[in-house]
């Protein structure tokens, strides 16, 4: 193994492809630190003199040309899935009419972003004017967050910047292993002794921490200069030329459009004071105004005060400077003050909405629930125990849910979309019907947010659902605040914990400045619970108002989520496990490298074993579930087992259905299974009544059939891939999703009916005279929609849909609540999540031990809701609009719009001017990719995308759970 890694990294330091230039540097950086703060006579009497600076120098920077990085990523990567032309992606529904086709709004390649960055470069005048290369934009796309490289009680920090190219699909780009990520740099932390420096260099005064703030805030931005050097930007004003992948010279342009990092990154990064007047970035909105998310005063506002880097805010920085350092004053003094807080650049875009929103109306609905008593504590936590799990989307949950210990972005996202039911009662009766409103737009405005697949009609729709959300948080607000809602028992322990900390830290710390001492006393003036309210004035909530806009112009945000980095810190960790512990940096930069190169000689490896197997006529390995795989390809609708072994054959039907005869289940078998094979072989699938000679025609062969323990249905989820469910009647996995029709065919009111699998087979059956065929069929128990209109459930209610099973009193009741389905007709699995409420009951079947129990107690829940919130594909078959759904039309609620009601911009400043900039050689390029859209992605790497893997919060780390837990500010999602 040893002499493999010596082999790879002589090879990645020979190579010819790979020059010197590409490798990695140390760097030390030099920061200047701010005089001692003068009195005003002291600066007089110092006027006349040199000002005398001091500076320290911070090792441990080590990085990387971008520009190297750029040729790197051009001249080799998957021509499949890597684009040098955007181009705008439309669909056009079946049904629309004469309408005009909807843009669609998902990868980077396709956003208005990239689009106006080609038609920029293409109008450039560069230095060498006698160029005829085709132009393209490579769009940069950084992410950096801090992290604890180290195990268990380890503080080793680090800190890397990531590279991504929006060129390259999202499908392959955010996942781990697709080797499209490039490690910029590792930035240094401020030296222990920083601060030692500091007090000999201001005669013994220690540093304030908002020095050292700064200070750290300055490193940052050395960093940053250095990167951005000045052969960055030449190619950003001339382009560098390139021979790329597909073997064609391009002048390549650098454009750095998105950076996703969290909330203390930000506020380094954007050189501000942190919470001042002015919270939002992109907007002069004030922080009073916040709360008023979705009326059109805030719109007014975000679109008329929108900000613009000018001059005048150049020279405010710039005159702060000076006065920090040539004429001493604190970084906190109220002349710095006065410059820079009534215009605060809070560095973020957009919020993770399950650390930040989310959490805080969480944790003000535990508080809620603690005015019940600990009793309605302990009953939510074993709700929440009683959620099913739900595929790789939803997991179970924690035994202490109300505690919210140790929840990761993921958790809080799960909680969200499964806690209808759980809060149902259990809150006080004045404002339950509220929250259940709160809880349902919520939850569906974080549904649309996190989309991969946008079109203007859903955008609308979210546009308008925005405002319906600001509208229930401010009465959420409003309502609870006339309540006395008081801090939890575990939030006021900790709290004291902190004081306590606090008050000794403040007793044994050195007085700073004379004559300002305060004295200590307590902050609170009674030892009880403080009365909570829930604060919407906050840029998190305000932040919630400019989604649309974001996806409108970037794309979907998973493209430019935090999760893409926290996924790599696996990488940046496992590098730092290998090294020795001593100059940890450069050991693992020297890993990462070694790392990259043998994955691309495995890959070659791969593709030349592919080529010796063509050649000589073997087919490939097979996987581990080649009929699932295969199904999945070829369009088949399901998987099932194509064998038939001893284990899983009943040899006699007739006998194992008269062995459970008393079971409810089984009353009917033999007769409703022959009418269902009679409707199959007649292609009548609602189930007629047959006369009893045409029922004796079916026959099974040999009266026997086979049992098969699980069912992989396959479908096209709303962004067109191809995803499959497994079903197990033994598990949560047994709930089925299937189109519902009237007897007329005409359509339904609700669009599904659901149904629990009781056992999946297959038998050889014949009809009169003809060879028996093998037949695939699920027996199933029915669930009824609940049409009582107080359980009646939609967008216009706010409700989730009520289902419940049929009380078994006749024989009629048996043959309404058993019957059997054929696997095409499935949709897919369904999440339904047990009314509580209801409770359960052993008295719907009147065999106690039936196999239909929904458990092995034997009893079963009285009604389920049906969660359409379980993951984005599902959202979409009820909302409709899913392009690769077949129901088009946009469900019908309060929030669907007309083509008027709402209006997005649809063309961007100068969009309609120089449309067919792009080269010659180009064009024919551009107008197929247009044509094609998005069905350019191979299908098997579309299996590869595991749906859990591909939402918020799978794999956040330890690290940053428990600085989540503290850190109430930190943000999870941005870009800009």
């Amino acid at each position: 193994m040893q002499r493999h890694w010596k082999l790879a990294e002589s090879e990645h330091t020979w190579n010819a492809l790979c020059p010197p230039s590409e490798g990695w540097k140390d760097i030390a950086i030099q920061l200047e630190i701010p005089p001692l703060r003068q009195t005003q006579a002291r600066a007089q009497a110092k006027k006349g003199s040199d000002l005398q600076r001091h500076y320290i120098t911070v090792h441990g920077l080590r990085a990387r040309k971008l520009t190297d990085i750029m040729y790197k990523a051009f001249s080799k990567n998957n021509t499949r899935s890597f684009h040098y032309m955007p181009f705008k992606a439309f669909w056009k529904p079946l049904d629309s009419g004469s309408r005009p086709a909807l843009q669609v709004f998902d990868e980077i390649y396709s956003s208005p972003s990239m689009l106006n960055a080609h038609r920029e470069v293409q109008r450039l005048k560069i230095s060498d004017s006698s160029c005829t290369r085709p132009r393209c934009v490579a769009y940069f796309m950084f992410g950096s967050d801090g992290t604890l490289l180290g195990k268990g009680f380890s503080n080793v920090k680090g800190h890397p910047i990531y590279g991504f190219f929006g060129n390259e699909s999202k499908y392959q780009r955010c996942k781990p292993a697709s080797n499209t990520c490039f490690h910029v740099a590792h930035i240094p932390s401020l030296p222990d002794s920083v601060r030692d420096i500091i007090t000999a260099y201001h005669d013994g005064k220690p540093p304030p921490e908002s020095l050292i703030t700064h200070l750290r805030r300055e490193l940052m931005h050395e960093v940053w200069a250095h990167l951005l050097d000045n052969k960055f930007l030449y190619a950003w004003n001339n382009g560098t030329v390139i021979k790329c992948a597909d073997g064609i010279e391009r002048r390549v342009f650098p454009r750095i459009k998105i950076h996703s990092v969290d909330y203390p990154e930000k506020a380094t990064l954007a050189t501000i004071r942190n919470l001042g007047v002015c919270l939002c970035p992109r907007c002069l909105a004030k922080k009073g105004l916040a709360s008023k998310l979705g009326t059109s005063h805030d719109t007014h506002i975000r679109v008329s005060k929108r900000r613009v880097e000018s001059t005048k805010r150049i020279n405010k920085i710039q005159q702060a400077r000076r006065l920090i350092y040539d004429l001493g004053h604190s970084v906190q003094s109220k002349q710095i003050e006065a410059l820079l807080q009534a215009e605060s650049y809070v560095p973020t875009l957009l919020h993770e909405i399950e650390l930040g929103v989310w959490k805080s109306l969480f944790q003000h609905l535990i508080r809620l629930l603690h005015l019940g008593g600990s009793r309605t504590v302990v009953e939510f936590n074993k709700r929440f125990r009683s959620v099913p799990t739900f595929g790789s989307t939803i997991r179970m949950f924690s035994d202490d849910v109300a505690s919210m210990g140790r929840l990761a972005a993921r958790d809080f996202e799960d909680i969200l979309q499964c806690c209808l039911p759980v809060f149902e009662g259990l809150l006080p009766p004045e404002c339950d019907a509220l929250v259940q409103r709160l809880l349902f737009t919520f939850a569906q405005w974080h549904g649309l947010a996190k989309l991969r697949r946008h079109t203007t009609e859903t955008l609308k729709i979210m546009k308008k659902l925005t405002a319906k959300l600001g509208s229930e948080l401010r009465n959420f607000a409003e309502l609870t605040q006339k309540m006395n809602v008081c801090e939890t028992p575990d939030e006021y322990t900790r709290r004291k914990k902190r004081q306590a900390t606090a008050q000794s830290l403040r007793s044994t710390r050195p007085t700073t400045s004379k004559g300002k001492s305060k004295a200590l006393v307590p902050s609170e003036a009674v030892d009880g619970r403080r009365i909570c309210f829930f604060n919407i004035n906050t840029y998190k909530v305000h932040a919630i108002g400019d989604y649309v806009l974001t996806i409108f112009e970037f794309g979907t945000t998973d493209s430019y989520s935090t999760q893409i980095c926290e996924l790599q810190h696996r990488f940046i960790k496992d590098q730092f496990e290998r090294t020795n512990k001593k100059d940890v940096v450069e050991q693992m930069t020297r890993i990462g490298d070694v790392s990259s190169v043998l994955k691309r000689m495995d890959l070659e490896l791969e593709q030349r074993e592919v080529q010796l197997r063509s050649q000589i006529g073997h087919s490939a390995p097979l996987p581990l579930d080649p009929e699932g795989l295969q199904s999945l390809l070829n369009g088949s609708p399901y998987t099932i087992g194509q064998s038939e072994r001893s284990a899983d054959l009943i040899p006699s039907i007739t006998r194992w259905v008269y062995e459970q005869r008393r079971d409810d289940a089984m009353k009917f078998f033999i007769p409703q299974l022959k009418r269902f094979f009679l409707a199959r072989y007649l292609g009548n699938r609602n189930h007629p009544t047959f006369n009893e000679q045409e029922i004796l025609e079916v026959r099974f062969h040999q009266d026997r059939m086979y049992r098969h323990k699980t069912l992989r249905v396959n479908y096209t989820s709303y962004d067109v891939l191809r995803q499959q469910d497994l079903i197990n009647p033994s598990t949560s996995n047994r709930f089925i999703l299937l189109p519902a029709q009237s007897e007329d065919d005409s359509t339904h009111p609700h669009p599904f009916i659901y149904a629990k699998v009781l056992g999946i087979y297959h038998a050889q059956v014949s009809y009169g005279n003809a060879v028996p065929r093998r037949e695939d069929f699920v027996h199933v128990r029915w669930l009824y929609y609940d049409t009582d209109k107080a359980f009646q459930g939609g967008w216009d209610e706010c409700r989730l849909d009520h289902v419940g099973y049929e009380q078994c009193c006749t024989d009629q009741d048996l043959l309404d609540s058993f019957d059997f389905v054929h696997p095409s007709d499935i949709i897919r699995t369904v999440h339904l999540i047990p009314d509580f409420r209801s409770g359960p009951s052993s008295t719907l079947l009147n065999f106690a031990k039936s196999i239909a129990h929904d458990n092995e107690e034997h009893w079963d829940w009285k009604h389920y809701y049906v969660n359409r919130f379980v993951d984005r594909d599902m959202l979409m078959r009820y909302l409709g609009g899913g392009i690769g759904h077949y129901r088009y039309a946009i469900g019908g609620s309060d929030i669907t719009l007309e083509r008027e009601d709402v209006e997005i911009p649809l063309e961007t400043e100068g969009e309609c001017e120089n449309d067919n900039v792009e080269s010659e050689d180009e064009r024919s390029d551009r107008e197929e990719s247009i044509c094609l859209a998005q069905n350019e992605v191979n299908d098997e790497e579309e299996l590869s995308m595991d749906e859990g893997d591909s939402e918020y919060g799978d794999g956040i780390s330890e690290d940053e759970m428990e600085g989540h837990a503290v850190d109430e500010d930190e943000d999870g999602l941005y870009g800009f």
